[in-house]
């Protein structure tokens, strides 16, 4: 079973411009900045926010095409939609609210609530079958969501940022429970996120969007280990520097250069850990090749390795030991000089 989504729409400020396939084998996760227009891409794919121009279609079903003008409501779309704030009918029983899908689609009383029964047993909630949404955690309010959308048997799964609106000491719990019942359903699996490791846990692949575009996609290891896009440099906790191959320079875009160790030849992007980026007051002893003039333009301490950001011909942050911190006086501000190995460079073509 495969989804294809091919589209394009303008809402305010935002334009949507995006082709994205997923297939069933895998669950996808959508990850980007805020307003990237994550959460809109899945209303399209519902049928719940319009489309300018494109197709959507899921294993085989047209839902949409502005083509040829064909249209299916989003109540005949075979598609389950958790939505960020669980959207639980508050006058109505947890047992009620899991069984509502299945009776607007006409399934008698008795059959549904014996359905929906079932699933509040398998999402650990059988007790609260009587009770009010507001009786339940945040937690289970998204489990009793969760059963409502999968008691449907949906085509397409769509969860817009599940674990937002559930506290710390109940996001492990549900993330290692959401984690399960998505091994386990055998339809398109999407969630929206804007959280990396929320990505990494669910997720075997990820589709990055950004100001309505695809900037990258591909298995989580692979997009964080060699970024496309500042967004995702800093979401991976690296710094990205674009620029053109020569050699064993690497010529950036504000004109400076750095020695490099890569067969790579042309336009080219290079990471660099920032672990990998040495800080010293005065000139380092032997001849290190790429030494970099800058100032520090700000400490952030955390934990056991504190991040120094760095001004000069192009960012840079750092990573260095407290105790590091406190012997160069990174606090103070000032120059420092930034020297990292040609090794520690790693290219790759753009």
């Amino acid at each position: 079973m495969t989804l294809h989504a091919r589209v394009q729409t303008q809402l305010g400020s935002l334009h949507l411009d995006c082709d994205v396939s997923v297939d069933s084998n895998v669950t996808v996760a959508v990850l980007g900045p805020n307003g990237a227009g994550k959460t809109t891409l899945l209303r399209v794919i519902a049928g719940l926010a319009p489309v300018a121009t494109g197709r959507v279609e899921v294993d085989g079903v047209v839902f949409e095409d502005t083509e040829s003008r064909a249209w299916l409501a989003p109540e005949a779309r075979r598609v389950g939609f958790v939505f960020q704030d669980h959207g639980l009918f508050p006058h109505l029983s947890v047992l009620d609210n899991v069984a509502f899908g299945l009776r607007a689609r006409g399934m008698n009383r008795d059959t549904a609530a014996t359905k929906a029964h079932e699933w509040l047993e398998r999402v650990d909630l059988g007790r609260y079958a009587n009770s009010r949404p507001s009786a339940l955690s945040g937690g289970q309010s998204q489990r009793a969501a969760l059963a409502r959308v999968l008691v449907t048997d949906p085509q397409a799964l769509l969860l817009d940022e599940p674990l937002a609106a559930v506290d710390a000491s109940g996001r492990l719990e549900l993330r290692r429970a959401l984690r399960e019942h998505l091994a386990t359903f055998s339809g398109v699996r999407l969630l929206v996120t804007h959280d990396p490791l929320e990505a990494a846990s669910l997720a075997e692949r990820v589709i990055v969007l950004e100001e309505g575009h695809v900037t990258q996609e591909g298995l989580f290891s692979e997009v964080s280990a060699r970024p496309r896009s500042a967004w995702i440099a800093r979401m991976a906790g690296l710094n990205l520097l674009r620029g053109a191959v020569s050699g064993d320079q690497i010529r950036l875009e504000d004109g400076s250069s750095l020695t490099v160790a890569t067969d790579v030849a042309g336009p080219a992007l290079a990471t660099i850990q920032p672990r990998a980026v040495a800080l010293y007051r005065q000139a380092p002893e032997g001849s290190p090749r790429n030494v970099v003039r800058c100032k520090v333009a700000g400490v952030d301490p955390e934990g056991d390795r504190w991040r120094i950001r760095l001004d000069g011909p192009f960012p840079l942050v750092a990573e260095v030991t407290p105790a590091a911190a406190a012997e160069l006086r990174l606090a103070d501000g000032g120059e420092v000089l930034a020297v990292v190995k040609a090794t520690e460079i790693d290219v790759y073509s753009m």
